[in-house]
């Protein structure tokens, strides 16, 4: 009942876990999660380097994902999200260039990369080094944010983000060295909010960026959490006063953006993260804030134990409920508020779909009460029936018979044309003593080539007799035509057949 819900948790009945459903389709760690505006697609993103879309009008009890994606070959996820019109699909992995898809999955546009011979940041059109995150602006849906471990956030515009960045934010430490960003978000008011590893956290004005002016955050908390350590997620309420942060120091903190330079609101330690990307949320309508808990893991790569999901009051800043999740560490969440489910991506690439039938509605409750449909015996293709045998068959559409398929098989074997038989090759074919194509059929290469060029019109030389081809250009030169005219003019030969120059010409030449 409602009311023994309130009784047992407080306000931690409102969360709805009373049921739940398991999407299994990753191999690794979900790191990242997201629903569109109209909570009926989720996106999943893991370290098996896929994104997996799940649509809850179309899937059935089998919760089977209806496509799979590899942005980059062996790159990690590290952020996707929707857009807020939902036709758009930010993504961000351990590449330097974020990447924005279609709402179906298709590679619309990348950013540009930078130049990493350059030693300004601020020079380049892009990032040079990995991408720690990447979120859509809450109010223009063609601007968007990515942070880099090469130290800066830059402002996109996806219709000339294949170009160059519109802006860029070099975080610094205290020191004015440079320092990463490991986390970003945008406020409701489109303000953007860094998370440093000196465990800085940075706040910048939205006009301010706008017109280029950069060089110093608006708000800051210099010691936010242990320096050196990673601001995995900052994430800001819907009234835009209060602060998120999560950290890899095992510390979750609040705080008030009105007093950035004060201590926070709150802080709750004990909260183990061994994950790049683990998240604190706001529940919807604000009254609630949730962070995952990591656990260690075996030596055969299984959890210790089951993760812990915990769940605080915003007003009384004290815990209030703790939802166990069985398969391991609770990384990326999401609670949205049109289907009112919580979504718990963990390590072992499993999304715990959380629910209440009385306070939840539609989404993954859709896909629970359709069954899979069995397979339809009437749609079975000729081919897998086998032979069919007709022995009261007419004459004319009579089959031959064969008592067993190895005899069919060997004739088909022998049949060249069946069997698909290669032709012989010159060695096989001459240890036959076979033709094959192509093979020498004449005397000589010098016939063969003139038989093969010239054609059977260039022949005929091969049945003529070489002597009386010759004896038919004497009898010319006895005749001549053309230099008849010169022959009584010629003068006669006269030669020396003595023999002393038949005995001179028979010695030796020597030297």
């Amino acid at each position: 009942d409602d009311d023994g819900d309130e009784q047992d948790y407080g306000k931690g009945g409102l969360v709805p876990c009373t049921h739940e459903a398991v999407l299994k389709g990753h191999s690794k760690a979900v790191t990242t999660l997201a629903l569109d505006p109209a909570a009926a697609r989720l996106i999943t993103g893991a370290y098996d380097c896929k994104i997996k879309m799940w649509d809850f009008n179309g899937m059935n009890s089998s919760l089977q994902s209806f496509r799979e994606l590899i942005p980059w070959e062996g790159q990690q996820l590290k952020s996707v999200q929707y857009s807020i019109t939902g036709d758009k699909i930010l993504c961000g992995t351990t590449k330097n260039t974020a990447l924005v898809l279609s709402r179906e999955g298709g590679r619309e546009i990348e950013t540009a990369k930078g130049d990493m011979y350059v030693h300004d940041m601020a020079q380049t059109k892009g990032h040079v080094s990995a991408i720690t995150a990447a979120r859509w602006d809450p109010r223009d849906k063609t601007a968007c944010i990515t942070s880099s471990i090469d130290g800066t956030v830059r402002v996109w515009d996806i219709n000339t983000c294949d170009k160059k960045q519109v802006q860029v934010i070099k975080t610094k430490n205290a020191t004015g060295k440079r320092c990463v960003p490991t986390a970003v978000c945008y406020s409701p008011s489109s303000d953007i909010v860094v998370g440093c590893d000196d465990g800085a956290l940075k706040v910048f004005d939205a006009r301010s960026v706008s017109k280029g002016v950069t060089q110093r955050a608006q708000l800051e908390a210099k010691s936010a959490h242990m320096a050196g350590m990673e601001t995995t997620c900052v994430r800001v309420s819907s009234d835009g006063h209060t602060l998120l942060s999560r950290c890899k120091d095992e510390t979750l903190k609040v705080w008030d953006m009105r007093k950035m330079g004060a201590s926070p609101l709150k802080s709750f330690g004990g909260l183990e993260n061994l994950f790049d990307t683990t998240e604190a949320i706001f529940s919807p309508g604000d009254h609630l804030f949730l962070t995952g808990v990591s656990v260690l893991k075996n030596k055969d790569g299984t959890p210790k134990g089951p993760g812990v999901v915990k769940v605080y009051d915003k007003a009384t800043l004290e815990e209030v409920r703790e939802i166990s999740v069985p398969s391991g560490s609770a990384i990326s969440l999401a609670w949205p508020a049109k289907i009112n489910q919580l979504f718990v991506g963990t390590q072992v690439g499993h999304v715990h779909c959380c629910y209440d039938p009385k306070q939840s509605e539609n989404g993954i409750m859709r896909c629970l009460g359709k069954k899979v449909k069995g397979k339809d015996v009437t749609n079975v293709g000729i081919n897998t029936v086998g032979h069919i045998y007709a022995p009261h068959a007419l004459p004319m559409f009579r089959e031959d018979k064969f008592a067993t398929t190895s005899k069919q098989k060997r004739k088909d074997r022998a049949d060249p044309v069946k069997s698909n038989k290669p032709d012989l090759g010159p060695v096989a074919a001459a240890q036959k003593g076979l033709s094959y194509p192509g093979m020498q059929q004449s005397r000589s290469f010098a016939q063969h080539l003139f038989k093969n060029e010239v054609g059977i019109s260039g022949q005929e030389y091969l049945n003529q007799d070489p002597r009386e081809a010759l004896l038919k250009y004497s009898e010319v030169d006895a005749k001549p035509v053309f230099t008849g005219v010169y022959k009584e003019t010629q003068p006669d030969a006269v030669f020396d057949y003595g023999e002393e120059r038949k005995e001179k010409r028979a010695k030796p030449y020597v030297w």
